[in-house]
């Protein structure tokens, strides 16, 4: 039976987990000791985020409907008294900060890996590897940090001490729907890589984010609950072109169906215990890029570098995502004008029960290169933690574009990873 998706209905959603198993819960657990839920209030496996997870992040990680203040459970610490706004400028404005730890700890590692043989283009034949424990159990672990300090001000930091590297966002909510970020992490253009109800093609613009000096100053306007508008400018590093707009990108998305973008109320649940609502997302994009800057902004080379060393300048993207009950879906294409190459990228995922997701990726970064399908199963073991296998298939066995000296193995993948979250 269908129910009407409302903030006292996703408020609910916070003791499913208690009674049933649930989805991945690897998010920011700092925001559900703020607020005393779970995360599967906010997401439908990391880094998925489910439709009132979306507004949470559309209104600067704070909760939607204007009752932040109502919904918090632990205490924020004030900084200076509320009259100090009266005697502005003659005293500092007031402001406050999480009376608790604002951290969190995301770890993860492959726990198994195995790679079968493969050819080169020159005839050399790359043999078999397995390692059991596979890239380190656990190693990779990220440390997040996050927020509100006041009525306007909020911010999401992540530092991985195995990369050494910090990407973030501070976020100056103007009202609701109206906000501007600045930081290196967590914007539009950081897509992330699962379908969800949030933007999709990840694989189809250059990354942004991976240079050293990189940053981005990000407009987001939602004039109407279905509607949103998001325009940055971008330093895509200080090995590339050091100008405030390396990278200039306009981005409209339109939801039909389902839980408002800035409210997360509306419409009707698709699956209530992972917090999927029933709807179809359309969205567009184009990316325009400084000479050079492409590469260094971390895309995929092949994708968006010719053979001749040549980088894209302007990319044109378009997307459809949606969910219905238990189903997840998405398809996008960009087409880099410059170079004049196609890239697509189709994500289909299902939900066989609350803690146990199907999901098949097809990536394909310009017909010259090798495409790849990717399956996987994820069963989430307790709220934080979670197992998942995938197996990678490369469709071509090796790329016409690349030397034999050069060229990877493209050898098919099985991996067995575990994650799980405090």
């Amino acid at each position: 039976m269908k129910r009407k998706l409302t903030i006292a209905s996703l408020v609910s959603l916070c003791t499913l987990p208690l009674v049933t198993p649930s989805n991945d819960a690897s998010a920011i657990p700092a925001f559900a000791r703020k607020y005393g839920t779970s995360c599967y209030t906010c997401h439908s496996g990391f880094p998925a985020r489910n439709a009132f997870g979306e507004a949470f992040k559309n209104n600067g990680y704070r909760w939607p409907g204007g009752e932040d203040e109502d919904k918090t459970k632990q205490d924020q610490l004030k900084m200076g008294a509320d009259g100090w706004k009266k005697t502005f400028p003659e005293s500092p404005w007031p402001a406050e900060i999480p009376g608790y730890a604002p951290i969190s700890l995301w770890v993860r590692g492959n726990l198994a890996d195995y790679a079968t043989s493969s050819e080169k283009q020159d005839g050399t034949v790359v043999t078999p590897s397995r390692s059991l424990w596979g890239n380190g159990v656990f190693n990779n672990a990220t440390i997040f940090f996050g927020g509100t300090m006041g009525d306007n001000l909020s911010a999401l930091v992540q530092y991985n001490p195995t990369a050494g590297s910090t990407t973030g966002q501070l976020v100056w909510t103007f009202r609701p729907g109206l906000k501007l970020a600045f930081g290196n992490g967590f914007t539009d253009l950081s897509f992330g890589n699962a379908t969800n109800n949030t933007a999709f093609a990840s694989a189809l613009v250059p990354a942004f984010g991976n240079a050293t000096g990189s940053s981005v100053a990000e407009l987001v306007y939602i004039p109407q609950d279905y509607l949103k508008f998001t325009a940055g400018v971008g330093q895509a590093g200080t090995n590339v072109t050091n100008s405030f707009s390396d990278l200039k990108y306009f981005r409209a998305r339109y939801k039909v169906g389902g839980a408002g973008l800035l409210s997360g109320a509306g419409g009707t649940y698709g699956n209530e215990f992972v917090g999927l609502d029933n709807n179809i997302t359309f969205a567009t994009m184009v990316y325009s890029a400084a000479p050079g800057t492409a590469a260094a902004a971390g895309a995929t080379a092949s994708a968006f570098v010719s053979s001749t060393g040549v980088t894209e300048r302007l990319i044109w993207e378009a997307d459809v995502t949606g969910s219905y009950g238990n189903f997840l879906g998405g398809l996008g294409f960009s087409r880099s004008t410059n170079i004049s190459k196609s890239n697509i990228k189709a994500e289909a995922a299902y939900f066989l029960y609350p803690w146990l997701k199907g999901s098949v990726v097809y990536t394909g970064l310009n017909q010259q290169d090798t495409p790849t399908v990717a399956y996987a199963l994820t069963t989430h073991v307790r709220a934080n933690a979670s197992l998942a296998a995938t197996y990678t298939q490369n469709l071509r066995q090796w790329s016409a574009t690349k030397s034999p000296v050069t060229t990877g193995s493209n050898q098919n993948t099985i991996a067995l990873a575990g994650a799980f979250a405090f």
